[in-house]
């Protein structure tokens, strides 16, 4: 019985240490043509692909990453399972006025979903959303943010009106040469990507 549970003990840490996916495949996968500029926009702030926990504490303790807040004027932090609450410093200060921008035009809140995930944890977000990349994703530089265009004000559900507000203040950003965005249909949300302008 002893043998038999050293053995458990030692297939699952070797299960654990594997890494869930090969650097060189991920690698390999090619973006869209609509992604692409969203990958160099992200890749211009001097951050390394983020594999896991250790890649991201490494850009914390540098400064390089600043914690993204819960709540601030504008937008709420939704509980994050499958990303961390850093981004660069420009993406963050890009959220902060996007997010003042539209509460200035609406008196309420958007809610952001997402923010930078390491290769691990795209992996377990593929585990539960097919739809997640295979590839790398600008979220992956700690670059870019998901918002939601289902969820204002803390309630679930299409509100046409402060969706059109949001997508102006996306706009007005993305015509400044601030952002790049897609509106992803399938996750109900916009992914923006912060430029280093």
């Amino acid at each position: 019985m002893r043998f038999l549970s050293l053995i458990f003990l030692l297939s699952f840490s070797l299960f654990k240490s594997q890494k869930c996916y090969d650097l060189k495949t991920v690698l390999k996968v090619e973006p869209t043509e609509l992604y692409k500029p969203h990958l160099l926009a992200s890749q211009n702030f001097g951050v390394n692909i983020l594999e896991n926990t250790k890649s991201v504490d490494k850009y914390i303790a540098k400064g390089k990453f600043v914690k993204v807040k819960k709540k601030s004027r504008g937008y709420r932090l939704q509980t994050l399972e499958y990303s961390r609450p850093y981004l660069v410093k420009k993406a963050r200060t890009t959220l902060e006025r996007m997010a003042n921008d539209f509460a200035a035009k609406t008196k309420s809140f958007f809610v952001v979903s997402s923010v930078t995930r390491t290769l691990e944890d795209q992996c377990r977000l593929r585990k539960v959303n097919s739809n997640a990349s295979l590839g790398i994703s600008s979220h992956n530089y700690g670059a870019a943010f998901d918002i939601s265009y289902v969820r204002f004000d803390h309630k679930l559900k299409v509100n046409p009106k402060l969706e059109k507000e949001l997508e102006k203040v996306l706009t007005e950003y993305k015509n400044l040469g601030k952002i790049f965005y897609i509106k992803e249909k399938q996750q109900s949300c916009y992914h923006v990507t912060v430029r280093n302008y």
